[in-house]
């Protein structure tokens, strides 16, 4: 099994520029990063029991992580390095995918879960200005212990993002 859903995490960032139609770089950040956190604290931390005939996720595989995350405390919080240097080139905004890419993606029972999980962060984070994204991601323990006031680049710890999560919200 893979241990990540997007291998290729510029498809996820361009699926959620398809969702959110013209987001900030800050909204995008702060999605990426609770999308991330919150997959790994449920789907990517599913233990499931072939007993378990309750559970409407046995015989199914999710992958641990949803992409390889680079995550760095910044001033306004979490970001994924690699996607901000992309965004700021424009590379995201210049393609769109189409709905075969998107369908040919999301083919199997799981990555329709996942698409569906992904659609209700957005749906939420929609709702939310920039400013209140960055004093939510503020919160998060695993970014105040690392953040140093005036500097960036920090990289964060991708298994205490999740296991903070874990043990706050699962």
């Amino acid at each position: 099994m893979k241990s990540v859903v997007f291998e290729d995490k510029d498809f996820l960032v361009q699926f959620l520029y398809k969702l959110f139609e013209k987001p900030s770089r800050i909204k995008i950040q702060k999605t990426l990063y609770l999308l991330y956190a919150f997959y790994g604290a449920t789907y990517g931390n599913l233990n499931l029991n072939e007993d378990d005939d309750e559970n409407e996720f046995v015989g199914q595989n999710y992958p641990k992580y949803l992409f390889d995350a680079n995550f760095e405390a910044w001033r306004y919080g979490p970001v994924e390095k690699e996607v901000y240097a992309n965004d700021k080139k424009g590379l995201y905004e210049s393609r769109s995918l189409t709905e075969d890419d998107i369908d040919s993606f999301f083919n199997t029972v799981e990555l329709n879960n996942i698409k569906s999980f992904i659609e209700n962060i957005v749906s939420q984070t929609k709702q939310i200005d920039d400013f209140s994204l960055v004093d939510r991601t503020h919160q998060d323990k695993v970014w105040q212990t690392v953040y140093t006031e005036g500097q960036n680049h920090i990289p964060m710890d991708n298994n205490s993002i999740i296991q903070e999560y874990i043990d706050e919200y699962v």
